[in-house]
């Protein structure tokens, strides 16, 4: 089993990998800045070290003795922290870590959908990060991963807050940008595939789950399961920009942001409907039979 540093490990999507990782028999180790959030994990066996992995000093001294560096650290808005800061920077750290203490490869968990284009802040600042993990020189492994999803955090957040805002269920746009959902426990295991996995280095990997959907009929999944009887409204984007722009301007935490907006719009699909399969020989759980029960709010 592999010595493997983890980044981004109390996450919505770090928790998964973590435990993973455990199960999985790996020698884990977990940069944190809280380790009281990373206690679960050192009751299981792994190592918390605390410090910010933004902080070079910090990421160089955690990657001493580790064989591979997994890197979930990111953001997907503006503020508190910056894209700059931690789609574009934190990779760069990372890299020059994994660098400094000879490590075999990095795992890199991006999104669907990483461009240069000025239209979609956050899918640039992922491209970014991208290009900075490629230039370093590190042996290294993309995966890009289309909507995350699990019983709880992540999206349901934001279908949560939207669904107790106003008479209406809003979908910005159609709400017909065809998606490719994936579980989080599957996806985690995906990251945790990819160490075993030599021949993926230097590669991009786009993965998603067994079904391509709409976004409005994951939200409609969402809706049905919590018994949440709000009729959805489509709006077209240009009617929603301006209230999102105020919303960001005056929150630190708005329902959604006008790069969320436009991002909606895109298609989020992977390379091909068997990409996990296809990459890691097994197949992941399908979301429309799975959500329906475990998006049930549990009883009180």
């Amino acid at each position: 089993m592999a010595r493997i540093l983890l980044l981004g490990s109390t996450g919505f999507f770090g928790r998964g990998v973590a435990h993973k990782l455990i199960d999985g028999g790996h020698q884990l180790r977990v940069l944190v800045r809280d380790p009281m959030k990373a206690a679960a994990f050192k009751i299981r066996g792994a190592q918390v070290m605390v410090g910010d992995a933004l902080n070079p000093a910090a990421v160089t001294q955690a990657a001493q003795g580790v064989e591979h560096i997994i890197s979930l650290v990111a953001v997907r808005r503006n503020r508190p922290q910056s894209y700059l800061a931690v789609n574009v920077d934190g990779p760069r750290i990372m890299a020059e870590a994994a660098k400094a203490a000879g490590v075999k490869s990095v795992v890199f968990v991006s999104a669907i959908g990483a461009r240069l284009d000025s239209h979609y802040k956050y899918l640039t600042s992922r491209w970014m990060g991208e290009q900075e993990l490629a230039k370093s020189g590190v042996a290294g492994t993309i995966l890009r991963f289309s909507m995350v999803l699990a019983e709880e955090g992540g999206p349901l957040i934001d279908f949560d807050r939207q669904a107790n805002f106003g008479p209406f269920v809003i979908i910005p746009g159609s709400g017909q940008a065809q998606m490719q959902p994936i579980l989080r426990e599957d996806a985690a295991q995906c990251v945790v595939d990819t160490i075993a996995r030599p021949e993926l280095l230097g590669k991009i990997v786009e993965l998603g789950g067994p079904e391509v959907v709409t976004f409005e009929t994951i939200v409609t999944w969402f809706l049905e399961a919590r018994g949440i009887k709000k009729p959805k409204l489509k709006l077209p984007v240009a009617l929603l920009i301006p209230g999102a722009v105020i919303m960001e301007t005056l929150s630190t935490n708005p329902i959604v942001t006008p790069d969320e907006i436009n991002n909606l719009q895109l298609a989020n699909i992977a390379d091909g409907i068997d990409s996990v399969s296809t990459h890691f020989g097994w197949r992941p759980t399908a979301l429309s039979t799975w959500a329906p029960t475990h998006w049930k709010k549990p009883p009180r």
